[in-house]
């Protein structure tokens, strides 16, 4: 599997058990973190391949969040 694939495969299981988790009465971030447990690389059946990218994708991530913040910040 490619790079999309992962990340298609992810979106749809963070979805799929964010959706589960409402439903349950309980906050989506539990399905979030469940859906990140079950496409780990350290469980079986289906698992995400590219595991460096996909660290790689979540950093750049976490540095544009930063810059995005940073711009919203006010030295008033």
């Amino acid at each position: 599997m490619g790079i999309a694939t992962d990340i298609i495969l992810i979106i749809v299981a963070a979805f799929g058990c964010g959706l589960l988790m409402q439903r349950l009465g309980q906050p989506a971030i539990l399905g979030y973190i469940a859906a990140g447990v079950i496409l780990g690389p350290h469980t079986g059946g289906l698992t995400v391949s590219n595991v460096q990218e996909i660290e790689r994708l979540a950093e750049i991530g976490v540095a544009l969040l930063l810059f995005a913040l940073g711009l919203e910040f006010s030295f008033k």
